[in-house]
Protein backbone atom coordinates (compact mmCIF):
# COMPACT_ATOMS: atom_id res chain seq x y z
CA UNK A 1 0.00 0.00 0.00
CA UNK A 2 1.40 3.43 -1.00
CA UNK A 3 0.97 5.94 1.77
CA UNK A 4 0.73 9.73 1.60
CA UNK A 5 4.22 9.85 3.12
CA UNK A 6 5.55 7.63 0.30
CA UNK A 7 4.04 9.96 -2.30
CA UNK A 8 5.68 12.96 -0.66
CA UNK A 9 9.04 11.17 -0.52
CA UNK A 10 8.75 10.15 -4.20
CA UNK A 11 7.84 13.68 -5.19
CA UNK A 12 10.74 15.03 -3.15
CA UNK A 13 13.10 12.68 -4.95
CA UNK A 14 11.76 13.88 -8.30
CA UNK A 15 12.13 17.54 -7.42
CA UNK A 16 15.53 17.26 -5.80
CA UNK A 17 17.37 16.61 -9.03
CA UNK A 18 19.92 19.02 -10.42
CA UNK A 19 18.99 20.64 -13.69
CA UNK A 20 18.58 23.58 -16.06
CA UNK A 21 15.17 24.72 -17.22
CA UNK A 22 14.43 27.31 -19.93
CA UNK A 23 10.91 28.03 -18.67
CA UNK A 24 9.30 28.16 -15.26
CA UNK A 25 6.62 25.85 -16.68
CA UNK A 26 9.28 23.13 -16.92
CA UNK A 27 9.89 23.27 -13.17
CA UNK A 28 7.60 20.96 -11.22
CA UNK A 29 4.85 23.14 -9.67
CA UNK A 30 5.44 21.58 -6.26
CA UNK A 31 9.06 22.71 -6.16
CA UNK A 32 8.31 26.08 -4.62
CA UNK A 33 5.99 24.43 -2.12
CA UNK A 34 8.67 22.04 -0.86
CA UNK A 35 11.36 24.73 -1.14
CA UNK A 36 9.65 28.06 -0.39
CA UNK A 37 11.60 31.25 -1.14
CA UNK A 38 10.30 34.34 0.64
CA UNK A 39 11.48 36.71 -2.11
CA UNK A 40 8.45 37.29 -4.34
CA UNK A 41 10.80 38.04 -7.27
CA UNK A 42 12.15 34.48 -7.12
CA UNK A 43 8.79 32.77 -7.35
CA UNK A 44 6.90 31.08 -10.16
CA UNK A 45 4.15 33.66 -10.77
CA UNK A 46 6.63 36.49 -11.06
CA UNK A 47 8.68 34.50 -13.57
CA UNK A 48 5.52 33.82 -15.58
CA UNK A 49 4.89 37.56 -15.75
CA UNK A 50 8.28 38.14 -17.36
CA UNK A 51 8.27 35.08 -19.63
CA UNK A 52 4.92 36.09 -21.12
CA UNK A 53 5.83 39.80 -21.15
CA UNK A 54 6.75 40.13 -24.82
CA UNK A 55 10.40 41.06 -24.32
CA UNK A 56 12.14 40.69 -27.66
CA UNK A 57 15.36 38.71 -27.63
CA UNK A 58 14.94 37.65 -23.99
CA UNK A 59 15.07 34.03 -22.86
CA UNK A 60 15.72 32.39 -19.50
CA UNK A 61 17.57 29.73 -17.57
CA UNK A 62 16.61 28.42 -14.14
CA UNK A 63 19.12 26.26 -12.33
CA UNK A 64 18.19 24.04 -9.39
CA UNK A 65 20.94 22.39 -7.41
CA UNK A 66 19.87 20.38 -4.34
CA UNK A 67 22.36 19.97 -1.49
CA UNK A 68 23.04 16.96 0.71
CA UNK A 69 21.73 18.79 3.78
CA UNK A 70 18.26 19.16 2.28
CA UNK A 71 18.83 22.75 1.21
CA UNK A 72 19.37 23.92 -2.35
CA UNK A 73 20.80 26.53 -4.66
CA UNK A 74 18.55 28.38 -7.08
CA UNK A 75 19.92 30.66 -9.77
CA UNK A 76 17.96 32.74 -12.26
CA UNK A 77 19.52 33.93 -15.51
CA UNK A 78 18.18 36.32 -18.13
CA UNK A 79 19.67 35.78 -21.59
CA UNK A 80 19.54 38.76 -23.92
CA UNK A 81 20.28 37.90 -27.53
CA UNK A 82 22.16 40.95 -28.75
CA UNK A 83 21.92 39.85 -32.38
CA UNK A 84 18.15 40.32 -32.52
CA UNK A 85 17.58 43.17 -34.95
CA UNK A 86 14.53 44.46 -33.13
CA UNK A 87 16.73 45.29 -30.18
CA UNK A 88 18.35 47.99 -32.33
CA UNK A 89 21.22 49.54 -30.38
CA UNK A 90 22.06 48.81 -26.76
CA UNK A 91 23.43 52.24 -26.00
CA UNK A 92 20.69 54.83 -26.50
CA UNK A 93 22.49 57.96 -27.63
CA UNK A 94 19.54 59.39 -29.58
CA UNK A 95 18.79 62.08 -26.97
CA UNK A 96 22.33 63.41 -27.32
CA UNK A 97 22.34 64.28 -31.03
CA UNK A 98 22.72 62.59 -34.43
CA UNK A 99 26.52 62.38 -34.34
CA UNK A 100 26.61 60.45 -31.06
CA UNK A 101 23.58 58.40 -32.08
CA UNK A 102 25.55 57.19 -35.09
CA UNK A 103 28.25 55.84 -32.80
CA UNK A 104 25.90 53.55 -30.89
CA UNK A 105 26.14 50.67 -33.37
CA UNK A 106 29.93 50.96 -33.44
CA UNK A 107 30.01 50.76 -29.64
CA UNK A 108 27.80 47.68 -29.68
CA UNK A 109 30.03 45.90 -32.19
CA UNK A 110 33.28 46.77 -30.39
CA UNK A 111 32.14 45.93 -26.88
CA UNK A 112 29.98 42.90 -27.60
CA UNK A 113 31.31 41.68 -30.94
CA UNK A 114 27.80 41.41 -32.33
CA UNK A 115 27.25 39.46 -35.56
CA UNK A 116 23.68 39.44 -36.80
CA UNK A 117 23.90 35.92 -38.24
CA UNK A 118 24.14 34.05 -34.92
CA UNK A 119 22.93 34.47 -31.33
CA UNK A 120 25.20 36.59 -29.12
CA UNK A 121 24.11 36.37 -25.52
CA UNK A 122 24.48 38.84 -22.72
CA UNK A 123 23.92 36.62 -19.68
CA UNK A 124 22.64 38.24 -16.50
CA UNK A 125 22.49 36.44 -13.18
CA UNK A 126 19.76 38.64 -11.79
CA UNK A 127 16.97 40.76 -13.16
CA UNK A 128 17.39 43.75 -15.44
CA UNK A 129 13.87 44.92 -14.56
CA UNK A 130 14.69 45.32 -10.88
CA UNK A 131 17.34 46.85 -8.67
CA UNK A 132 18.57 44.47 -5.99
CA UNK A 133 19.62 40.86 -5.46
CA UNK A 134 16.89 38.92 -7.22
CA UNK A 135 18.80 36.27 -9.16
CA UNK A 136 20.37 34.01 -6.59
CA UNK A 137 19.27 31.98 -3.60
CA UNK A 138 21.84 29.89 -1.77
CA UNK A 139 20.06 27.90 0.88
CA UNK A 140 23.34 26.50 2.15
CA UNK A 141 25.26 29.79 1.96
CA UNK A 142 27.86 28.28 -0.40
CA UNK A 143 28.39 30.81 -3.17
CA UNK A 144 31.10 28.76 -4.91
CA UNK A 145 28.27 26.91 -6.64
CA UNK A 146 27.35 30.05 -8.60
CA UNK A 147 30.70 30.05 -10.40
CA UNK A 148 30.21 26.43 -11.38
CA UNK A 149 26.73 27.27 -12.68
CA UNK A 150 28.05 30.20 -14.73
CA UNK A 151 30.46 27.82 -16.47
CA UNK A 152 27.63 25.38 -17.20
CA UNK A 153 25.43 28.15 -18.62
CA UNK A 154 28.24 29.28 -20.90
CA UNK A 155 28.90 25.74 -22.12
CA UNK A 156 25.20 25.20 -22.80
CA UNK A 157 24.76 28.44 -24.77
CA UNK A 158 27.95 27.89 -26.75
CA UNK A 159 26.24 24.96 -28.50
CA UNK A 160 23.89 27.30 -30.35
CA UNK A 161 25.58 30.69 -30.22
CA UNK A 162 28.16 32.78 -28.45
CA UNK A 163 28.30 34.30 -24.97
CA UNK A 164 29.44 37.91 -25.37
CA UNK A 165 29.46 38.92 -21.70
CA UNK A 166 28.13 37.94 -18.28
CA UNK A 167 26.79 40.19 -15.52
CA UNK A 168 26.14 39.23 -11.92
CA UNK A 169 24.02 41.74 -9.96
CA UNK A 170 23.23 43.22 -7.28
CA UNK A 171 24.77 42.50 -3.88
CA UNK A 172 24.66 44.93 -0.98
CA UNK A 173 28.24 46.07 -0.51
CA UNK A 174 28.27 45.23 3.20
CA UNK A 175 27.08 41.65 2.53
CA UNK A 176 28.92 40.65 -0.63
CA UNK A 177 30.42 37.20 -0.21
CA UNK A 178 30.58 36.68 -3.98
CA UNK A 179 32.84 39.57 -4.93
CA UNK A 180 36.22 37.98 -4.13
CA UNK A 181 35.22 34.75 -5.89
CA UNK A 182 34.04 36.56 -9.02
CA UNK A 183 37.17 38.70 -9.24
CA UNK A 184 39.31 35.57 -9.13
CA UNK A 185 37.29 34.37 -12.10
CA UNK A 186 38.24 37.52 -14.08
CA UNK A 187 35.05 39.49 -13.43
CA UNK A 188 35.38 43.26 -13.06
CA UNK A 189 33.49 45.45 -10.64
CA UNK A 190 30.70 47.45 -12.26
CA UNK A 191 30.37 50.75 -10.44
CA UNK A 192 26.69 51.58 -10.54
CA UNK A 193 24.58 54.28 -8.98
CA UNK A 194 23.34 53.36 -5.51
CA UNK A 195 19.82 52.12 -4.96
CA UNK A 196 17.68 54.70 -3.20
CA UNK A 197 15.97 53.07 -0.23
CA UNK A 198 13.83 54.28 2.63
CA UNK A 199 12.91 52.82 6.01
CA UNK A 200 9.41 53.70 7.22
CA UNK A 201 9.20 54.67 10.90
CA UNK A 202 7.07 52.33 13.01
CA UNK A 203 5.09 55.27 14.43
CA UNK A 204 3.95 56.43 10.97
CA UNK A 205 0.33 55.26 10.80
CA UNK A 206 -0.72 57.75 8.13
CA UNK A 207 0.77 60.09 5.54
CA UNK A 208 0.15 62.94 8.01
CA UNK A 209 2.53 61.26 10.46
CA UNK A 210 5.18 61.18 7.73
CA UNK A 211 4.66 64.88 7.00
CA UNK A 212 4.87 65.69 10.71
CA UNK A 213 8.33 64.11 10.84
CA UNK A 214 9.62 66.56 8.22
CA UNK A 215 11.32 69.87 8.84
CA UNK A 216 9.04 72.82 8.10
CA UNK A 217 10.82 73.61 4.81
CA UNK A 218 10.19 70.18 3.32
CA UNK A 219 6.72 69.87 4.82
CA UNK A 220 5.64 73.11 3.13
CA UNK A 221 7.18 71.88 -0.12
CA UNK A 222 5.39 68.53 0.12
CA UNK A 223 2.04 70.19 0.81
CA UNK A 224 2.48 72.47 -2.20
CA UNK A 225 3.29 69.48 -4.39
CA UNK A 226 0.23 67.60 -3.16
CA UNK A 227 -2.02 70.59 -3.91
CA UNK A 228 -1.14 70.28 -7.59
CA UNK A 229 -3.20 67.09 -7.69
CA UNK A 230 -6.22 68.71 -6.02
CA UNK A 231 -8.40 68.28 -9.12
CA UNK A 232 -6.87 64.97 -10.21
CA UNK A 233 -8.61 61.66 -9.53
CA UNK A 234 -6.39 58.86 -8.26
CA UNK A 235 -7.91 55.43 -8.81
CA UNK A 236 -6.59 52.01 -7.83
CA UNK A 237 -6.82 49.90 -10.97
CA UNK A 238 -8.05 46.33 -11.21
CA UNK A 239 -7.04 43.92 -13.95
CA UNK A 240 -10.26 44.84 -15.79
CA UNK A 241 -9.27 48.53 -15.65
CA UNK A 242 -5.82 47.71 -17.00
CA UNK A 243 -7.31 45.75 -19.90
CA UNK A 244 -9.75 48.55 -20.70
CA UNK A 245 -7.08 51.27 -20.78
CA UNK A 246 -4.19 49.11 -22.03
CA UNK A 247 -3.18 51.31 -25.00
CA UNK A 248 -3.04 54.52 -22.97
CA UNK A 249 -1.12 52.86 -20.13
CA UNK A 250 1.37 51.41 -22.59
CA UNK A 251 1.91 54.85 -24.13
CA UNK A 252 2.66 56.33 -20.69
CA UNK A 253 4.94 53.39 -19.84
CA UNK A 254 6.98 53.75 -23.03
CA UNK A 255 7.23 57.51 -22.53
CA UNK A 256 9.27 56.82 -19.41
CA UNK A 257 11.21 53.85 -20.82
CA UNK A 258 12.40 55.82 -23.84
CA UNK A 259 14.32 58.20 -21.58
CA UNK A 260 16.57 55.39 -20.33
CA UNK A 261 20.21 55.74 -21.53
CA UNK A 262 20.57 51.94 -21.72
CA UNK A 263 18.03 49.87 -23.61
CA UNK A 264 19.01 46.24 -23.29
CA UNK A 265 15.38 45.21 -23.55
CA UNK A 266 12.39 46.78 -25.27
CA UNK A 267 9.86 46.89 -22.49
CA UNK A 268 6.19 46.21 -23.03
CA UNK A 269 3.32 47.13 -20.78
CA UNK A 270 2.21 43.51 -21.21
CA UNK A 271 4.71 42.67 -18.44
CA UNK A 272 2.86 44.90 -15.96
CA UNK A 273 -0.50 43.52 -17.07
CA UNK A 274 0.88 40.04 -16.39
CA UNK A 275 1.84 41.08 -12.88
CA UNK A 276 -1.80 41.98 -12.29
CA UNK A 277 -2.87 38.67 -13.82
CA UNK A 278 -0.54 36.29 -11.98
CA UNK A 279 0.12 38.00 -8.65
CA UNK A 280 -2.64 40.53 -8.11
CA UNK A 281 -2.44 40.10 -4.33
CA UNK A 282 1.12 41.47 -4.41
CA UNK A 283 0.63 44.31 -6.91
CA UNK A 284 -0.89 47.75 -6.49
CA UNK A 285 -1.48 49.88 -9.58
CA UNK A 286 -2.89 53.39 -9.39
CA UNK A 287 -3.86 55.74 -12.21
CA UNK A 288 -3.92 59.55 -12.18
CA UNK A 289 -6.89 60.86 -14.15
CA UNK A 290 -7.30 64.46 -15.30
CA UNK A 291 -10.49 65.48 -17.13
CA UNK A 292 -11.18 61.87 -18.00
CA UNK A 293 -7.68 61.20 -19.35
CA UNK A 294 -5.05 59.04 -17.64
CA UNK A 295 -1.95 61.22 -17.25
CA UNK A 296 0.20 58.88 -15.14
CA UNK A 297 0.27 55.59 -13.29
CA UNK A 298 2.38 53.81 -10.69
CA UNK A 299 2.93 50.12 -10.01
CA UNK A 300 4.12 48.90 -6.61
CA UNK A 301 4.96 45.33 -5.62
CA UNK A 302 4.76 44.03 -2.05
CA UNK A 303 7.75 41.80 -1.25
CA UNK A 304 7.29 40.68 2.33
CA UNK A 305 7.59 43.85 4.42
CA UNK A 306 9.34 45.73 1.62
CA UNK A 307 7.62 47.71 -1.13
CA UNK A 308 9.24 47.78 -4.56
CA UNK A 309 8.47 51.10 -6.25
CA UNK A 310 8.33 49.36 -9.61
CA UNK A 311 7.54 50.88 -12.99
CA UNK A 312 5.67 54.12 -13.63
CA UNK A 313 4.17 55.90 -16.61
CA UNK A 314 3.95 59.65 -17.18
CA UNK A 315 2.53 61.98 -19.80
CA UNK A 316 5.31 64.54 -19.62
CA UNK A 317 3.19 67.43 -20.82
CA UNK A 318 1.47 67.22 -17.41
CA UNK A 319 4.56 66.45 -15.39
CA UNK A 320 5.48 69.99 -14.34
CA UNK A 321 2.00 71.43 -13.90
CA UNK A 322 0.89 68.50 -11.75
CA UNK A 323 4.27 67.64 -10.20
CA UNK A 324 3.52 64.08 -11.29
CA UNK A 325 6.87 62.51 -10.53
CA UNK A 326 7.14 64.04 -7.05
CA UNK A 327 3.56 63.06 -6.29
CA UNK A 328 4.20 59.50 -7.42
CA UNK A 329 7.09 59.31 -4.93
CA UNK A 330 4.84 60.58 -2.14
CA UNK A 331 2.14 58.10 -3.14
CA UNK A 332 4.59 55.20 -2.92
CA UNK A 333 5.36 56.34 0.63
CA UNK A 334 1.67 56.64 1.48
CA UNK A 335 1.10 53.19 -0.02
CA UNK A 336 3.94 51.75 2.06
CA UNK A 337 2.44 53.18 5.25
CA UNK A 338 -1.06 51.96 4.40
CA UNK A 339 0.24 48.46 3.63
CA UNK A 340 2.27 48.37 6.89
CA UNK A 341 5.58 48.07 5.06
CA UNK A 342 8.89 48.61 6.81
CA UNK A 343 10.93 49.56 3.76
CA UNK A 344 10.68 50.99 0.24
CA UNK A 345 13.11 50.39 -2.64
CA UNK A 346 12.94 53.30 -5.10
CA UNK A 347 15.54 52.09 -7.60
CA UNK A 348 18.48 54.00 -9.05
CA UNK A 349 17.13 56.95 -11.03
CA UNK A 350 16.51 60.58 -9.97
CA UNK A 351 18.54 60.13 -6.78
CA UNK A 352 18.44 63.72 -5.55
CA UNK A 353 14.69 63.98 -6.05
CA UNK A 354 14.19 60.74 -4.14
CA UNK A 355 16.40 61.96 -1.32
CA UNK A 356 14.07 64.96 -0.86
CA UNK A 357 11.29 62.56 0.17
CA UNK A 358 13.52 60.66 2.60
CA UNK A 359 15.31 57.98 0.56
CA UNK A 360 19.02 57.34 1.18
CA UNK A 361 21.62 55.74 -1.13
CA UNK A 362 22.66 52.14 -0.50
CA UNK A 363 25.64 50.80 -2.42
CA UNK A 364 25.25 47.51 -4.27
CA UNK A 365 27.97 45.65 -6.12
CA UNK A 366 27.71 44.17 -9.60
CA UNK A 367 30.24 42.39 -11.78
CA UNK A 368 30.87 41.92 -15.50
CA UNK A 369 33.10 39.69 -17.58
CA UNK A 370 33.52 39.87 -21.36
CA UNK A 371 34.26 36.53 -22.98
CA UNK A 372 36.62 38.16 -25.48
CA UNK A 373 39.85 38.09 -23.49
CA UNK A 374 41.28 41.20 -25.14
CA UNK A 375 38.15 43.23 -24.49
CA UNK A 376 37.95 41.90 -20.93
CA UNK A 377 41.54 42.88 -20.21
CA UNK A 378 41.04 46.38 -21.63
CA UNK A 379 37.58 47.16 -20.31
CA UNK A 380 38.79 47.72 -16.76
CA UNK A 381 40.50 50.90 -17.98
CA UNK A 382 37.18 52.31 -19.19
CA UNK A 383 34.84 51.29 -16.42
CA UNK A 384 34.12 54.16 -13.98
CA UNK A 385 35.88 54.16 -10.62
CA UNK A 386 32.99 55.69 -8.71
CA UNK A 387 29.27 56.36 -9.20
CA UNK A 388 27.93 59.63 -10.53
CA UNK A 389 28.46 62.40 -7.98
CA UNK A 390 26.53 65.19 -9.68
CA UNK A 391 23.74 65.22 -7.13
CA UNK A 392 23.27 66.34 -3.53
CA UNK A 393 21.86 64.12 -0.80
CA UNK A 394 18.97 65.89 0.94
CA UNK A 395 17.48 65.18 4.36
CA UNK A 396 13.84 66.24 4.71
CA UNK A 397 13.44 65.20 8.33
CA UNK A 398 13.83 67.16 11.56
Amino acid sequence: MVTKKDNINNLGSLLNKEGFFDSIECVHPAFFILHPISNVFLNANYFRSIEKGGFKGLTFRYYLHPQKNGRFHFQYFQLIDLSVRDLESIVNLDPYGKVLAGLSGVLDKFIFGIQRNKPHFLVICGNMLLSGNHGLYCGSGNHQALLETITKVKQDLSKSGKVAAMIVKDFEADHDALGPLLKKDKFHSMIMDPIMEMDLALNWKSFSDYLAAMSSKYRVRANNVRKKLADTTIKQFSLADVEEHYDRLEFLYKSVQQKSPIRLMQCSFLYLKNLMTYMSEKVVMKAYIENGEIVAFLCGIKNGKSLEAHHIGIDYKYNKSHALYQNILYDFIEMGIQESMNHISFGRTAMEMKSTVGAVPVTYNAYIRFENRVVNSLICHFLPDEPAGDWVQRNPFK
